[in-house]
């Protein structure tokens, strides 16, 4: 009798006995191990499925509960998304930067390019029913460019007025062939300002019940689009730290941020969206020093300086590297007109630029040191760009000194930060005399370039002779734009696609999944 039988009957027997042997180990299968067996084992060695995300009750936000709503001067961040939802723009910016009409309905501009007229769209209500007219969209332009939020863009405004024909009239004081992209500014009904939620003409109106506050669909929203869900919940943070923590807890299922700020980071799992913004980093120059005053030096530093990967690794994955001021992501980036670069093709340039003399020139690399992403930037970049007789030193400093040091001209370098306007006007930062041209760069044919391109009909074309004169003459090195994130816990939203100043663009096409609804 064989030993594998020999074992198999006495299994049999002990078990008809309800006897069990300690004294007898269990012998190991043999190769030709019984296949139920094999199974059993197989399945308990499998990786458990991971478990279904478990769907919320119902769709929540963060708010302020003390502070307006008034989309004109609330605060950034979380108020600024629940007030996306009851106010519209004249025009809204879609993910490539381009104006798109929404309470607008055309636009006419005179013959001298500083005179817009606009056209309301017919049937726009606001949620009390009252009728869009050209005096609300006046009073909300006045009272941005009043505001800190809007006023710099607004700066050129010379005048806004309602004409008899129910028309907004809108005079600026130079003419801009792109000012249509700024107006993506909210409108709200003219003296309801004051209340803690102004009257908008958007799809949700703010309702403040026993129970709590909460956004409600509006049913006679003018759109008529549908929307993904009837009722959004509203929970009370004090600030942004403790919104990232209500995200992280799961009381909110969307929230917004910066992700190179210095808040706590949000903890668990979540979906990401892109929202790319207008938020330039790049590295500035004192053209009046010794070594940067030279044109073809700046031209030189600036084929060394590694975008790709300061956007990728230093700034991990957040940003997208650009070789001009324009956001990459905008439709006039000129993608035909980006070179190679590298450091021996920088180190090559330097010599021919007379940088390689055998004489150590010290340089400082100004940055402010609240932003630990820009420190830790200014550093990669400064590593890289240590070459040759350059030896470059990062010195970071508190932002009341940074701006100082900037504002008085004491610096070799600095790495900076600075939010555009879409329309692209790089007037005030490379201009002669502008008030962030910090590095007191000037050029006559840039000036006249700057001009010829906010008056061209042909944006596009103007825009790419400005950025090629940018490129040989470099009074700054564009290194990113800056993107937010859009954070959503997973399988809870689908269909969203940010665009570059809304979290909430293309609503009518999301889908909300919670629990016990149709939709899940």
């Amino acid at each position: 009798m064989s030993r594998r039988l020999l074992a198999l009957l006495l299994a049999l027997l002990l078990a008809l006995t309800g006897c069990a042997s300690p004294e007898e180990p269990e012998e190991e299968p043999e190769d030709a191990m019984d296949w139920g067996l094999y199974q059993a084992q197989a399945d308990t060695e499998k990786p458990e499925e991971p478990a279904e995300p478990e769907k919320p009750d119902a769709f929540t936000l963060a708010y302020y509960k003390d502070s307006t709503f008034d989309p004109i001067t609330c605060g950034e961040g979380v108020q600024q998304d629940a007030a996306a939802l009851m106010y519209e723009p004249l025009f809204q910016l879609n993910g490539k930067f381009q104006p798109e009409p929404v309470l607008c309905d055309s636009c006419a501009w005179d013959e001298t390019g500083k005179v817009c007229t606009l056209t309301l769209r017919e049937g726009v209500t606001f949620q009390d029913g009252a009728r869009l007219t050209a005096r609300d969209v006046v009073s909300t332009l006045q009272r941005a460019a009043a505001s800190d939020r809007y006023g710099y863009r607004l700066r050129h405004m010379v005048s806004a007025a309602a004409n008899r024909a129910g028309q907004v009239v809108i005079t600026l004081a130079a003419p801009n062939s792109g000012f249509l992209t700024l107006l993506d500014i909210p409108i709200t009904k003219a003296n309801t300002e004051h209340q803690l939620a102004p009257t908008g003409t958007g799809p949700y109106l703010f309702i403040s019940g026993e129970e709590g506050n909460y956004l409600q669909a509006n049913a006679e929203w003018w759109q008529g689009k549908p929307l993904p869900v009837q009722t959004i919940r509203l929970e009370d943070t004090k600030d942004r730290d403790t919104a990232r923590y209500l995200f992280s807890s799961r009381r909110i299922e969307l929230l917004t941020i910066d992700p190179t700020d210095n808040m706590a980071a949000v903890t668990g799992q979540s979906e990401t969206a892109s929202r790319p913004t207008a938020i330039l980093q790049y590295i500035g120059f004192n053209t009046a020093s010794p070594v940067f005053g030279d044109p073809a030096v700046r031209a030189a530093f600036s084929r060394g300086v590694p975008r790709g990967s300061t956007a990728e690794a230093q700034l991990a994955g957040l940003a997208l590297d650009a070789q001009f001021p324009v956001s990459p992501a905008a439709d006039l980036y000129p993608k035909d007109l980006e070179r190679v670069y590298s450091r021996d093709d920088a180190m090559t340039a330097l010599t021919a630029a007379g940088q390689n003399t055998g004489e150590t020139k010290e340089l400082t690399l100004l940055v402010n040191e609240e932003d630990m992403f820009r420190r830790t930037s200014a550093q990669y970049i400064a590593e890289n760009l240590t070459m040759l007789d350059w030896h470059i030193t990062v010195q970071a400093l508190p932002w009341e000194e940074y701006l100082a040091a900037l504002a008085g001209g004491s610096f070799d370098l600095y790495y900076g930060e600075v939010r555009l306007t879409a329309d692209w006007d790089l007037s005030d930062l490379v201009g002669t005399g502008g008030a962030l041209n910090y590095g007191r760069y000037t050029d006559p044919v840039t000036d006249q370039l700057l001009a010829e391109y906010l008056a061209a009909a042909d944006r596009a074309s103007a825009l790419r002779q400005l950025l090629t004169q940018l490129q040989s003459t470099v009074p700054i090195v564009p290194v990113c734009f800056k993107n937010y994130s859009v954070l959503t816990y997973p399988g809870t939203v689908e269909g969203i696609s940010p665009s570059s100043t809304s979290t909430f663009y293309g609503l009518e096409n999301w889908r909300i999944h919670l629990s016990g609804s149709p939709a899940s």
